[in-house]
């Protein structure tokens, strides 16, 4: 195992706990500071480490894994505060990760949808129909302006259709964590499938926690400042004062775009611009235990319901039993998972069952043990979930990925252009950032 990071039960989605390295076991002088160590800064770490060169993670987290992160404390079992799909499974080098350390992959690619009406009733056959209508009613012209090169709003080239409201929730608040107002078709376009797609009944965090194994990481390690004005580069942290060749910054838009570290000299106005060009968007998950109970749905399926025009990219869809372990999670995001999480996490906690109860009737309060919201909103290492490109701004994860001076390098899940919002995308955009490295220190 790690020799300088302390670590527990990594495996099989048990809790993780590092002690982490303290600044004394810091490399003197290392080729490169990476800062994060989420699925980008170990993917970086990692090619780093097979080229022999030296270098320091500083995570200002008590855990690794970023924005994916499995714990079994609250219910007994993994469960995914972030990300939990392997998603296009057949490119995702996470299927690999997984299958090599004996864990446990279940397929979701066709996975079904217990699927309601707006009177909370099971949906008929032509139900079931209009909303596999409704998704290629809503995809199609947003795909096809993304393709002509149009970089407008998503929200203005779709249809009103049946389910298109609930369609609409799924693609933008609860995928991409913004409504469709802001999502940019050219980016829409440019994003790969997320099919095919698995689980991992052990967590998917719990995956991306073992690329931490045998790296150089201090945990607790919170960055102020860095001072990119000489050759080299100065990091102010909690715990001293690193020097290094190059910097590896992986934090999310919505700390760069709040300036949360203070740059010497500052980023330029279009490295900064690009930060809110791509801005943190939210999705708020609510994993709720309950007793060995179904209630009427499927394991591994999506519960969906139809939902007024008007209320578009609100609601809360949920997956039943995944992996069929005993709980269900629901998804809310976009503007309403925003001002749903301002009233505190006790109210998405309220609202997710009051639309549980709705589909399936107050049996689900009857079998209901607890459950929890996720904080990625008020966090302050992340300010959000993931982020998306704003319409009209169709260079900005080029300019977010772009290096300065060669000595300060970007990376994570937003510089990615196929695959971004995802865990692959964060680990791709580390090993490419390595690699731009590896040939300047060269």
């Amino acid at each position: 195992m790690n020799k300088n990071v302390t670590d527990t039960n990594t495996m099989k989605g048990q809790s993780v706990s590092h002690a982490g390295t303290s600044a004394r076991n810091w490399p003197s002088n290392p080729d490169v500071v990476i800062i994060g160590a989420g699925a980008a800064g170990l993917s970086a770490g990692r090619k780093l480490r097979k080229k022999g060169l030296s270098f320091i993670i500083v995570e200002a987290a008590d855990r690794v894994g970023g924005r994916a992160w499995t714990e079994s404390q609250s219910f007994g079992v993994p469960v995914d505060h972030g990300c939990s799909w392997i998603s296009g499974s057949d490119k995702n080098p996470f299927t690999k990760f997984a299958d090599d350390l004996g864990y446990t992959l279940v397929e979701h690619t066709r996975a079904g949808t217990d699927l309601f009406d707006l009177d909370g009733n099971p949906a008929d056959e032509a139900g079931h129909e209009a909303y596999d209508d409704a998704w290629d009613a809503i995809i199609k012209p947003i795909g096809k302006a993304g393709k002509k090169g149009r970089d407008v709003a998503a929200s203005s080239v779709v249809p009103t259709v049946r389910f298109g409201a609930s369609v609409q929730s799924w693609l933008g608040s609860m995928d991409y964590g913004v409504d469709l107002d802001q999502i940019s078709t050219r980016d829409f376009w440019n994003t790969d499938s997320s099919q095919p797609s698995m689980f991992v009944r052990e967590g998917l965090g719990s995956v991306v926690a073992t690329l931490a194994d045998g790296l150089p990481i201090s945990l607790g390690t919170q960055v102020t400042a860095i001072d990119w004005s000489g050759q080299g580069v100065t990091v102010e942290t909690s715990k001293g004062t690193i020097k290094a060749g190059t910097c590896l910054i992986t934090v999310s838009t919505g700390v760069l775009a709040a300036n949360k570290i203070k740059f010497t000299p500052d980023l330029p106005d279009w490295k900064q611009q690009a930060a809110h060009d791509i801005p943190m968007g939210l999705l708020i998950k609510v994993p709720m235990l309950f007793d060995g109970a179904r209630l009427g749905l499927g394991d591994n399926k999506w519960v969906t319901y139809e939902l007024p025009d008007e209320k578009a990219g609100e609601g809360c869809f949920f997956i039943a039993w995944p992996c069929s372990h005993d709980y269900v999670f629901g998804n809310i995001g976009g503007r309403f998972g925003w001002e749903l999480y301002a009233e505190g996490q006790a109210a998405v906690l309220d609202y997710a069952m009051g639309e549980m109860v709705k589909l399936v009737g107050s049996d689900a309060r009857k079998h209901f043990i607890k459950g929890f919201a996720t904080d990625w909103a008020d966090n302050p290492l992340t300010l959000g979930a993931y982020g998306a490109v704003r319409p009209g701004a169709p260079k900005a994860r080029d300019h977010l990925a772009e290096p300065l001076g060669d000595r300060l390098f970007f990376a994570g899940e937003a510089t990615h252009k196929r695959v971004p919002a995802l865990v692959n995308g964060a680990y791709l955009s580390g090993k490419k950032a390595a690699k731009k490295m590896l040939k300047v220190l060269a």
